[in-house]
């Protein structure tokens, strides 16, 4: 395969699974998220290398004032949706966050509610010569 057609390719397959992340970031299904994230970092080798076989096809081609890569469209889409999934995962975080502390606050009213109620008991012995 071309260069171009190997970066294609590839760009859709990390996009499959960008689009597989926000899904599981919505679900809260945090174990599949890190095997997608797994997944692409497997994918990033290959990515480089189809990058560098399409730099020395140009450099082989000698073309001139082509600076600006063919695929630049796509690579653009997929760093704004990794932003997108990124901003989810701080929301998520954030009530994540909020939600322990409510926790904590109910926790400790709790612990209130039961020294409030709770026998009061002495920390010495009694004697009873």
């Amino acid at each position: 395969m071309s260069a171009p057609s190997d970066m294609a390719r590839l760009l859709q397959q990390w996009r499959q699974m960008t689009k597989s992340e926000t899904a599981a970031i919505h679900a809260a299904a945090w174990p599949r998220l890190k095997e997608i994230q797994s997944h692409k970092a497997l994918l990033q080798t290959p990515l480089k290398e189809a990058l560098a076989h399409w730099r020395q096809q140009q450099s082989s081609e000698n073309r001139t004032g082509q600076t600006d890569l063919p695929f630049r469209a796509e690579v653009n889409r997929l760093i704004a949706l990794e932003a997108h999934n990124a901003q989810l995962v701080a929301e998520r975080c954030q009530k994540a966050a909020q939600h322990k502390l409510h926790l904590e606050r109910a926790r400790r009213n709790l612990g209130k509610v039961r020294h409030s109620y709770a026998p009061h008991t002495s920390g010495g012995l009694n004697s009873w010569s």
